[in-house]
């Protein structure tokens, strides 16, 4: 299984590519069975990676390359040939990754096949889901940065794709272009960051480059806080950081299966996953992992404010993927990467389970506004408890697995800066709250809006499979993981001596911290878990200009429109200046000048140049016409004669002297 591991994302890749080009675009298709096969056995494939991995049977990391490509390269006038190695590298936290990443899309895809039944595009659906997750898998095995970052640029176009999968509506078209631009402006600082690594390592293999930055002296502070900084801003546009996380909110215009997908277990945790790759870099420069803790710190914030005044389902869960993802930014910005990526794994279960908990209610009540909703757990118990076990989860209520993964994060902030360690635990108080006002304004309390709650139904089995399996993990696998140290001993990364806390947080910071969640939704269910919202809406009155810009998102959206604007006028101006000043001013009026000066010397060329050689010729013909009538009437030997005659004289004259 590990040496053919490189069939994960290849059998995805060409399912999407069989879907497309041989099925029939109907809304009974077979397509959607092809898709959920290949990805069923690329699942079982990974789980047995996985095994061997966590059970020490297989040796990792496991690396197999081959040459994709070589150039030519001149060095000092010595030429010699550069070979560009394409592969796969399997090590710890790839095999997490592959486990959550096939697991997660192979539930998503038969969950769709009851949330998207009927769909016009039904073919298309499935063939876009089975290339976004190749591209993903191909991002998360590859061996080398430059396939990497091709991947990481697939995983942007079946995002586009996915996200404005309605393209006839103007929402989810609006959408994808504002998640496809900005992403590919955090793009634009991967790819500096790739010519940087090129230039000092020569190399994109991940484990040549990570023996090289591992030697003294060879990568300079300057070097990796450029090439780390390049990195995190690529970073902040997959995951969603501040200050570009205008884009997430947006997306869930698409499907919400594919919300679950792309922002649960992988385009999103595509940023983390990269920064955790690239780690041997970061821990060679203080600023760059400042930069990386901050960014999640003031993420984790802000989206975690935004997500209290929303009231859209879908909203409200996009923040606080978010701020989840500030939450993992952080913690490996403080040194705590093994924190980061086990915070992404369990996260990715329990979200995956939010998502498709709420597409679940959609579907039943046909609206996103949770104030059209309420009193839904009588009517759909099912997905009211799955919904409920994530909320505990993500709340780090414990024994589910976000309380280990939590406590595990806000350790090490604690650790590295004890400022950062109570925002980050009042952000986290801030999800317990808006967490449970979404179970409480969604399934608790009477309905309020009488005719969608009358036909409200719970979903089909193929639906609720799915959010039964993943609440299953929201409570299993944090402990699984962390028991024993294992989910430490899989990534196995040790760090440096200078990034090693000597400090280490209270033994019950954990149990602190859970009374505190405990006593923020406690104040949740004052505001929102009963019928009577009069001191909600007294706060909201009394607050209304903070809510204003809550409701605004900091002005984030209008910022980056203006920006738009002024880039627009800025074209503008460009276009006017260089049509009306550089062409018309010195293209143009030099045109001009050398046109007068091309007449001027056309004039000077006929009257003077062009009439003295007339003149010389026609002299030059006279002169030829006189000494043929010379020669013609026998003049020429008679002055010949006087020439011999004078030339005589003058020698006799001067002989006798």
């Amino acid at each position: 299984m590990l040496e053919h591991a490189y069939l994960i994302p290849l059998l995805p890749l060409t399912t999407s590519l069989i879907i497309l080009l041989f099925f029939k675009e109907d809304s009974h298709s077979p397509a959607p069975y092809l898709g959920l096969a290949a990805m069923f056995w690329c699942f079982v494939q990974s789980v047995v990676i996985f095994y061997g991995a966590a059970s020490g049977a297989s040796a990792l990391p496991y690396e197999a390359n081959w040459t994709w490509f070589s150039f030519a390269a001149d060095v000092a006038g010595k030429g010699f040939t550069v070979p560009m190695p394409i592969g796969i590298l399997i090590d710890g936290p790839a095999s997490v990754m592959l486990v959550v990443v096939t697991l997660v899309s192979f539930l998503v895809q038969l969950y769709s096949l009851g949330y998207m039944h009927g769909d016009p595009r039904f073919k298309r659906y499935y063939a876009f889901l089975s290339f976004f997750t190749a591209s993903m898998l191909g991002l998360v095995v590859s061996s080398n940065l430059l396939v990497t970052f091709a991947c990481w640029e697939l995983v942007g176009v079946s995002s586009y794709l996915l996200i404005g999968f309605w393209f006839e509506k103007p929402g989810p078209a609006y959408a994808s272009k504002k998640a496809f631009m900005t992403t590919k402006l955090g793009d634009c600082g991967l790819y500096l960051a790739l010519l940087l690594i090129w230039a000092k390592f020569g190399t994109f293999n991940i484990t040549a480059m990570t023996v090289s930055a591992a030697m003294p002296g060879y990568l300079s502070t300057a070097a990796a806080t450029a090439i780390g900084l390049g990195i995190l801003f690529g970073a902040a546009g997959k995951s969603a950081q501040w200050p570009l996380f205008i884009w997430l909110p947006d997306a869930m215009e698409g499907p919400t299966p594919v919300s679950a997908l792309i922002h649960a277990a992988t385009m999103v945790a595509a940023g983390i996953y990269l920064v955790g790759k690239t780690y041997f870099i970061f821990v060679h420069s203080d600023i760059a992992m400042g930069a990386v803790a901050w960014t999640g710190l003031v993420t984790a914030l802000l989206t975690a404010t935004m997500a209290l005044v929303a009231y859209d389902i879908k909203r409200v869960l996009a923040f606080s993927t978010v701020s989840q993802l500030g939450f993992m930014m952080c913690a490996l910005g403080c040194g705590g990467y093994t924190a980061g990526l086990f915070h992404l794994t369990t996260h990715a279960f329990f979200k995956a389970l939010l998502f498709l908990g709420a597409g679940s209610v959609i579907h039943a009540v046909h609206t996103n506004d949770m104030r059209q909703m309420g009193g839904l757990a009588k009517k759909m118990p099912f997905t009211f408890a799955t919904m409920f076990i994530g909320t505990l989860a993500i709340s780090g209520i414990p024994p589910f697995a976000g309380y280990y993964s939590k406590d595990m994060i806000l350790e090490k902030v604690y650790a590295y800066n004890h400022v950062m360690f109570y925002l980050l635990t009042f952000a986290a108080l801030l999800t317990a709250f808006y967490m449970f006002r979404m179970v409480f304004l969604t399934f608790v309390g009477d309905d309020r809006d009488h005719e969608k709650h009358h036909h409200a139904h719970e979903s089909p089995w193929v639906m609720l499979g799915p959010l039964v399996l993943l609440a299953f993990l929201s409570f299993v696998s944090g402990f699984g993981l962390e028991h024993g140290g294992l989910f430490e001993r899989l990534v196995n990364f040790k760090l440096p001596e200078g990034l090693v806390p000597e400090t280490e947080a209270p033994a019950h910071l954990g149990l602190y911290v859970t009374g505190l969640v405990v006593a923020s939704i406690m104040l949740s269910w004052r505001l929102y878990g009963r019928n009577d919202f009069r001191l909600a809406e007294s706060l909201k009155s009394r607050f209304s200009i903070l809510f204003s810009v809550l409701e605004n998102r900091y002005g984030m959206d209008a910022l980056f429109l203006g920006l738009v604007a002024f880039c627009d006028r800025v074209a503008k101006f460009a276009f006017w200046f260089d049509s009306s000043v550089i062409d018309q001013f010195f293209v143009d009026s030099w045109g001009l000048v050398t046109t007068l000066l091309a007449e001027l010397s056309a004039l000077v060329d006929n009257i003077f140049v062009d009439r003295t050689v007339d003149g010389f010729g026609g002299l030059s013909m006279d002169a030829g016409v006189l000494l043929r009538s010379l020669v013609t009437h026998g003049q020429a030997q008679e002055y010949l004669m006087y020439i011999a005659v004078a030339v005589s004289l003058f020698t006799i004259l001067i002989l006798s002297r």
